[in-house]
């Protein structure tokens, strides 16, 4: 909405106003006010809260004067508005010798028009209202019979007893003033909101702008580079005196007109160390000034910080805690133990153990209980990529390092990882190609995207983890002894399931817990003396194949209890023998002659005093095979 005041000298243009108004095209957009007052009542009028004010001859050029800040457009007296009350005058009081007083834009053109007329015109111009008095009584004393003019001059007229006519403002005259108005508002609009975005850019910005002219004057700072200056009143002062270090470089490029960056300068005062760059404003092919711009290099690394936390929180974070790990038995409290030590350490860390013993769960629960908690935790399996994919996602890439590249290239894992824990599971598995690389990072602790030419410095605890002995396979020449020393600094064995006898039963029922929850079902119970089983298995596939056989148990019960059945049937799965154990087994039974399989089985069950999984082994099939013989023969 574009508010506007009106201000005329008589009620009659008040009519005018209101009929263009209610008229024209863009009435929607307009809010208006019209107010009768004479020049001498405007002196103190308040225009706050108007967009622009539109006025006549002295009022208008009064409130410029006292009102700069809000636009005032003049309703312009043309030349035939003029001519028209010369004629009007002349015929109604049949006047040789008129007056034209009053402050009008086309006086002049208009008095050499009346004079072709035939009318004897005499022009009265005065700088302000408070003249005119002084004109009228010199029109009358210079035989003016009649006086035209704006509302005042009519005043003093009637005083001097001069025949006097009002010079009236047409339609047009409205339309353009204000057409005028809302071209005027629209643009100041306009300039205001690119005014507020400069202003809001260059104090939103972290970084110190100053714009230096010509002359070396500070004419724009932003509160960066106060701050950076730890002074007030920067405006207007020569930069060679608020920032003597950066006035020769400011010389510079003003001599050569070429752009520079990348300059450090320890500031004095606050001792901040900042990174500068200098760039010439160039307009009408000659240099104005200067735009420096100063980034605090310690800011810089607080937002580099800033940035990898984020990361963090968008997914490379570790969830787990020394806390987490479910045991009871004395050697995994003593591997917990030497892990939380190691933990404190910012040695490089590999995790020793079988497939499944929960080497990811302890490489981020040392993450957790590190220094670098607060960073991020990043994972990989290094036997789960090929090897130049497992490079790039390594190392990352710049832009058309080759084909297929995402825009803008992107970025490693080394340098997500940065100022956190990366962990590479299944180390022994990499190829000796990328086994170069990552020994160079861990020497240099810098790394080069592919594609690029440059470096990048990085700050990374490594983690491994390897079901393989990485010494062994360098013996063999599939692994580089010298990255094994790297990488085996802090060594902890994980103990497989098999040496953990007594967590065994604690984790099925802490994983029957998990399943219950998960699947949004009752968990079924389980009798304490049928969990002793469960201890007799060997576990090859560690806490992975309990997974399995709490699965299992759970799907095969009945009810709301894991039978001793069914847990035998959940850890003995039917499988296929190998053929080479079906052949044995037969010919053993033909040597020894065997009578039947019954007896087979009752006597392979006194040998084990009924252990039926050793009982199985004896026999050569699996225990469920041997739990439903039993069940068929009684």
């Amino acid at each position: 909405m574009i508010r506007l005041l009106f201000i005329v000298p008589y009620p009659e243009l008040e009519k005018t106003i209101r009929y263009i108004l209610e008229n024209h095209p863009e009435r929607q957009r307009i809010s208006a006010e019209v107010l009768v007052r004479s020049v001498d009542e405007v002196e103190g009028l308040s225009v706050t809260g108007y967009d622009a004010v539109i006025a006549r001859g002295y009022s208008a050029r009064l409130l410029r004067s006292v009102c700069p800040q809000t636009p005032v457009l003049d309703m312009v007296i043309s030349g035939y508005d003029i001519m028209r009350t010369v004629m009007e005058c002349k015929n109604a009081y049949g006047a040789k010798k008129i007056a034209i007083c009053g402050f009008f834009g086309k006086i002049y053109e208009a008095a050499a028009l009346c004079r072709e007329f035939g009318c004897e015109v005499e022009l009265y111009s005065p700088e302000t209202y408070r003249e005119l008095e002084k004109n009228v009584e010199d029109a009358k004393r210079n035989g003016c019979d009649a006086l035209i003019g704006g509302f005042s001059s009519g005043r003093y007229a009637k005083e001097y007893h001069l025949p006097f006519k009002l010079i009236r403002t047409g339609e047009d005259t409205v339309l353009q003033a204000l057409n005028e108005a809302i071209r005027t508002v629209d643009e100041v609009r306009k300039e205001r909101l690119r005014s507020e975005t400069y202003k809001t850019i260059i104090y939103s910005s972290k970084n110190g702008i100053l714009f230096v002219d010509c002359n070396g004057i500070i004419r724009v700072r932003n509160h960066m580079a106060r701050a950076m200056n730890q002074e007030a009143g920067l405006l207007n002062r020569p930069l060679k005196e608020a920032f003597p270090l950066l006035y020769p470089v400011y010389r510079e490029v003003l001599c050569s007109g070429q752009e520079t960056g990348g300059r450090i300068f320890k500031l004095p005062g606050n001792q901040a160390t900042v990174s500068a760059s200098f760039t010439p404003v160039i307009a009408n092919e000659k240099i104005s000034g200067i735009v420096i711009l100063m980034s605090d290099i310690t800011q810089v690394q607080k937002l580099e910080g800033q940035i990898r936390r984020k990361l963090s929180e968008k997914g490379l974070r570790a969830k787990y805690t020394f806390e987490d790990i479910i045991h009871e038995s004395k050697i995994m409290e003593d591997t917990i133990e030497t892990a939380r030590r190691y933990a404190l350490s910012e040695s490089n860390v590999i995790l020793v153990g079988e497939t499944g013993t929960g080497k990811e769960m302890f490489a981020q629960s040392i993450h957790n209980a590190s220094n670098r908690k607060n960073g991020p935790f990043v994972a990989i399996n290094c036997a789960a990529l090929p090897e130049n994919l497992l490079e790039s996602e390594l190392f990352g890439y710049v832009e058309g390092a080759f084909t297929g590249t995402v825009k803008g290239g992107k970025m490693g894992l080394f340098e997500q990882a940065h100022g956190g824990t990366l962990f590479l599971d299944e180390i022994g598995e990499i190829s000796l190609a990328i086994q170069t690389k990552l020994l160079r990072v861990l020497q240099e602790r810098e790394i080069r995207r592919i594609g690029d030419n440059k470096v990048i410095s990085v700050d990374v605890r490594i983690v491994s983890a390897t079901n393989k002995s990485i010494h062994r396979l360098s013996e063999q020449g599939m692994f580089r002894r010298d990255l094994a020393y790297r990488l085996d600094v802090l060594r902890i064995f994980l103990p497989p399931l098999r040496q953990r006898g007594q967590d065994i039963p604690l984790l099925f029922l802490h994983l029957l817990q998990q399943l219950g929850k998960s699947q949004n079902r009752l968990v079924p119970r389980i009798e304490p003396e049928d969990l002793k089983a469960l201890e007799e298995h060997s576990f090859l596939g560690n806490v992975r194949e309990l997974h399995n056989v709490a699965e299992r148990a759970c799907a095969l019960s009945s009810g709301s209890r894991i039978t001793k059945e069914a847990l035998a049937a959940a850890m003995e799965p039917p499988d296929l023998e190998p053929e080479e154990d079906r052949r044995k087994d037969k010919e053993r039974v033909m040597e020894e002659g065997l009578p039947d399989e019954r007896t087979m089985i009752q006597q392979a069950l006194a040998l084990c005093r009924g252990n039926q999984t050793k009982a199985a082994k004896m026999l050569g099939i699996d225990r469920s095979t041997l739990w439903r013989k039993m069940k068929k023969y009684g």
